[in-house]
Parts: C-alpha cells; sequence; structure tokens
C-alpha cells in the first residue's frame, strides 16, 4: 500500500480557541495529563494516564485507564469502545473528534471548525442557550427573531429584504405554534402538530420528536414522520448528530454530511445515506428535555439557515409543551394527592400536609410511628335494623357516622375504615402529634356525648350506646397494601390490643383505655384502673383504664360513660 492511501486515525482536538489534530498510526498512543503521554493534554480535568487508543484488527480501540472523570463516546460513558469516523471523545471537559481515512486526507479544509477561515461551511450551529430572545424581538426590530436580526445587521439591499421576508414567516410559524400549544389537550398531540408545521413549512424527509427520560436517561420517540406519513416502526436516526446538539445545546445543521469531518463518518449517516441533516434541542431554561431531528436523503436540496431557524423555534415551542405537560402532571398529582388525603383527614389537616415540604406521597410512605387508635362499635343497632326497612337503617347509620366522623376530624384525627356497624380511627399520624393520646380519649368522649344527643333527638325507645377502645404506641403507619390498592392504614399489636378493648372489655356507652393511653391523657381525664385482663391471643395481661370524665368538667363526677 502506498503511503499516500495508508488509513489513519486523526484526532481532531477542541482546547478553548483553538484547534490542533494528532495522527495516530499502527502504534498505540496514551492519552494524558503527564508530560510523558504521547498525546499532552496539560488540563486539569484530564487524569495522568487518561485513555488508550490501539490499532487492533477491526480498527482503532479507545480504553478508559481508570481515568478520575471518565472517556465518553458521542455522550456515552464508555470504558472499552472501537471508533468510528465522526465519533465524538470527551476525556474529562476537552473535546475530541475523530476522522479516520487516508492519510493524505488530513489537509483537507476544516470549514465546520473555524468559521473565519472558509465561508463554505458544511455545518451551522445556533447558539439556544438564550432562549428569552428566540421569540423576542432585540430593542431594534421587534418584528424579527433573534436570528435573522443578526443576519439583516449585516445584510444590504436585497438581502435586507429576503432577510425581512423570512422573519415574517418565522413570525407566522411562532403563531401557528402557539395556537397548537393553546388548542392541543395533551403533549403526544401538541408534539404531532408541531412536527406537522415542520413539514408544512420545511423540505424534510423524515422527522422525529423525542423526549429524555431524566431519571434513566433513555429516550423516547413522541412523534415521528417521514414523506409517506406515520411508520409503523421506529425510525434510525443520527445519535452523533442528536448527541452533539444535546451535549452542547446548540441546533445543528449539516448541509452535506459527505463534505463533514465530524459527522460524515458516522456509521449511521454512512448505513442510512443521510445527505443533509438538523437536529434542533428541547431547551428551557438551560435544561433539554429532548430533540427535533430531521434529515434528507436526497442531494438535489440541502438545509438552510433560515430552516435550522424554523426548526429551533418549533423545538423552543416543543420544550414549552414539555414543560406545561409537566406542571399539568403536577396539578393532577396535586388533586389526587388532595381527593387521597380527603378521605382520612379533615380540610383543615389536607391543607397542613400539602404545605409541607414533603407534601403528598412522602408524607404517606409505610415507616413506623407513634399514634393512639380508636375503635368505636355501635350496640344495639342490630335490633333497630330488624325492625326498619334497609333504607332507613342506611340513613340512620349514615347520620351516626357522619357525626362520629366530624368528631375524629375535629380533633385532627385520621378516619381510617368504616366496618359494619363500627369504626376505626388513629391520632398522630400522617401529622405528628405529642398529645395523640388525650386527643383519641377526648374524641371518644364527644363520641359519646354525639350519640346520646341522636337518641335524645329520636326519642327512640330502642336507643343506640357505643362501646370504645383506645391504645397507644409504637404502629407501622401509611401506605399499605399492593401496586393496584393501597389504604393509609396503620398495623401492629397496638391496634389489635384496642380493638380487644373495645369488643372484650368495654360495655356499652363505656370508654376502655390501655395502660399507655391512661399515662398519655390522665393528666386531663379521670380514670378508673380495672382489674389486669388477658386478651384473646395474648400471653400477657393487660392493664385497662375505664374513663370516668374530664377532670375540667364540673359536672362529669355524676356522669357515667
Amino acid at each position: 500500500m502506498k503511503r499516500r492511501d495508508r488509513i489513519v486515525c486523526r484526532l481532531r482536538i477542541q482546547e478553548e480557541d483553538r484547534e490542533r489534530v494528532f495522527t495516530v498510526g499502527d502504534r498505540p498512543i496514551v492519552i494524558g495529563r503527564a508530560p510523558d503521554c504521547d498525546l499532552h493534554l496539560p488540563n486539569e480535568s484530564i487524569s495522568r494516564q487518561h485513555a488508550r487508543i490501539a490499532r487492533e484488527d477491526d480498527g482503532w480501540v479507545l480504553r478508559d485507564l481508570g481515568s478520575k472523570n471518565g472517556s465518553r463516546v458521542n455522550t456515552f460513558h464508555v470504558s472499552e469502545q472501537a471508533l468510528r469516523g465522526g465519533d465524538r471523545l470527551d476525556l474529562g471537559s476537552i473535546r475530541i473528534y475523530v476522522e479516520i481515512g487516508p492519510e493524505s486526507a488530513a489537509s483537507r479544509a476544516r470549514v465546520i471548525f473555524d468559521e473565519k477561515k472558509s465561508p463554505a461551511r458544511h455545518t451551522e450551529v445556533l447558539d439556544l442557550q438564550d432562549l428569552d430572545h428566540l421569540l423576542q424581538g432585540g430593542e431594534r426590530s421587534p418584528h424579527l427573531s433573534l436570528f435573522t436580526e443578526k443576519r439583516a445587521l449585516t445584510a444590504s439591499g436585497d438581502d435586507s429584504g429576503r432577510i425581512a421576508e423570512t422573519a415574517g414567516e418565522l413570525m407566522r410559524l411562532v403563531s401557528e405554534a402557539a395556537e397548537s400549544l393553546l388548542s392541543c389537550t395533551t403533549l403526544p398531540e401538541t408534539l404531532d402538530r408541531i412536527l406537522s408545521l415542520v413539514f408544512d413549512n420545511i423540505p424534510v424527509e423524515r422527522g422525529v420528536i423525542c423526549l429524555l427520560d431524566p431519571e434513566s436517561g433513555s429516550i423516547e420517540p413522541m412523534a415521528m414522520r417521514n414523506r409517506e406519513g406515520v411508520p409503523d416502526v421506529p425510525m434510525t436516526i443520527s445519535t452523533n448528530i442528536t448527541g452533539a446538539a444535546i451535549s452542547d445545546k446548540q441546533a445543528i445543521l449539516i448541509r452535506d454530511t459527505a463534505m463533514d469531518d465530524r459527522f460524515g463518518g458516522a456509521e449511521s449517516v454512512i448505513l442510512l445515506e443521510i445527505h443533509s441533516a438538523m437536529c434542533a434541542p428541547l431547551l428551557r431554561d438551560g435544561k433539554v428535555s429532548g430533540y427535533l431531528y430531521v434529515d434528507r436523503q436526497s442531494a438535489s436540496h440541502a438545509f438552510e439557515m433560515p430552516q435550522l431557524e424554523a426548526l429551533s423555534i418549533l423545538a423552543l415551542l416543543a420544550a414549552i409543551a414539555v414543560e406545561q405537560a409537566a406542571l399539568r402532571d403536577d396539578v393532577r398529582r396535586e388533586q389526587e394527592r388532595r381527593v387521597r388525603l380527603a378521605r382520612y383527614s379533615s380540610p383543615a389537616v389536607v391543607e397542613r400536609i400539602l404545605e409541607t415540604p414533603s407534601a403528598g406521597s412522602a408524607g404517606m410512605v409505610a415507616d413506623e410511628g407513634q399514634v393512639s387508635i380508636l375503635f368505636a362499635d355501635l350496640t344495639g343497632f342490630t335490633d333497630l335494623a330488624e325492625r326498619l326497612p334497609p333504607a332507613e337503617v342506611i340513613l340512620i347509620l349514615n347520620e351516626i357516622f357522619e357525626r362520629l366522623t366530624s368528631v375524629v376530624f375535629a380533633l385532627d384525627g385520621t378516619l381510617d375504615k368504616y366496618s359494619g356497624d363500627g369504626m376505626m380511627a388513629f391520632f398522630g399520624a400522617p401529622l405528628a402529634m405529642p398529645d395523640h393520646a388525650a386527643r383519641a380519649v377526648e374524641a371518644a368522649i364527644r363520641m359519646q356525648e354525639a350519640v346520646a344527643a341522636l337518641n335524645a333527638a329520636r326519642g327512640d325507645v330502642r336507643p343506640i350506646a357505643v362501646r370504645i377502645g383506645v391504645n397507644s404506641g409504637t404502629v407501622v403507619v401509611g401506605d399499605i397494601g399492593t401496586p393496584q390498592r393501597k389504604d393509609y392504614t396503620v398495623i401492629g399489636d397496638v391496634v389489635n390490643i384496642a380493638s380487644r378493648l373495645e369488643s372484650s372489655v368495654a360495655l356499652p356507652g363505656q370508654i376502655v383505655i390501655g395502660e399507655a393511653t391512661w399515662l398519655g391523657a390522665r393528666h386531663a381525664f379521670e380514670c378508673d384502673a380495672l382489674e389486669p385482663v388477658r386478651l384473646k391471643g395474648k400471653q400477657k395481661t393487660v392493664r385497662p383504664y375505664l374513663v370516668r370524665h374530664r377532670i375540667e368538667d364540673p359536672e362529669g363526677a355524676t356522669r357515667a360513660l
């Protein structure tokens, strides 16, 4: 093989405002900060021995040498990667472009890296960092976009008229895209409409809008189209081009990939026979949420700068659509959280939960907590139900539960569930309460008072009574269940004891509490100690207490509960 035909790997290194080329032949090289490295890169982000490039049977291979900041090929971290022409390497903060070809091609024009040296650029870029100016004209010309205004400042004569006409087209495009944002109700619908505007205004052959998942880094196509319509399978596109647009946060135009040193040698560009391509990131407040990519295989028409401006504007509006969709999702999630919380807590407690920094599902994750559990069961209701029509029984039961639930909510308690003619509630979650025991006992007394008032109002010869059991301690509290069905509830031995105190110890009209509840509420309520009892399923005895009345209640001494 003649020397001029020898295939070499050239590394085009971007260092601040200059560029240099390093040729890799058949001998392996080491890249690093150490002075004795073959390719010396004196930069703090580069490790002393950062990476190694060696020629193997199928070409050149890059291997990371355990560098501190890692090696990336086309934005992806790699430990070992075969190199192809057009690849972009990021070693620390140094960017390198790979060119593979005949050694004689090393002197080809570098038009995409130094615009001042050649007016015949094959790649153009638009910096999209300052998004506020993308749709707002400067002070001199409010009807021109940022990009057309910059070109108008250097144009004259017929060029100025052509640029003004282009600006008018861009403003029309902005208006149509903005209308899509207002009229479309879902994100996929909006992105599909924006892609339709791309095909209506730019001579593209293929186009796709993809969104990035910020957590997983995966890319999902949301809208895609070719000249024939919507393809049946996802389209294959150039990740070299899209990766550069995302990482640089710039819109990229490649007029002619065959003449482009940076992307022309990329395998995807060659296999797909891409002649001209553009890609604009969906950039909003400095964050990239995806990209809008288009290309052409026909060599008769190459994309031009006004078309890149139009694509960039549509990408901007697509980014706004993504942001709006995220806001709608936030509102929907808050509404769902509010509805879920309202099932268990009073409106005041719901507002307090949502106002906290950890509002929402974070406050309902299962965890241990100190709470007081209250079980209440109606007695005499079965006899009443046998004498009345079912509809009337339901009305009475609903009226009783409404009053009892109002008591729970008034004391910032949480309703757990209704079970037949009984109910369960707890105090101390989701909002922590140091006085949860006293609140639970106060709720029990108010429930007895509410039932007594209801009996007096009904004047029934068979009054309804309620027996109540309360116990306090550490439980697991939070969303418990399957992914399909979860309930906010409490579980633990403390719950079982509260249930047994209600069903096995308390008599109709009584409130019986556990020892931990008595210790937390004895300052506010007069209680009588009962004989220790062994509850069903328990080995140890439990000391229950019968609540008599509030200590501050002057009439309480004569009231039997």
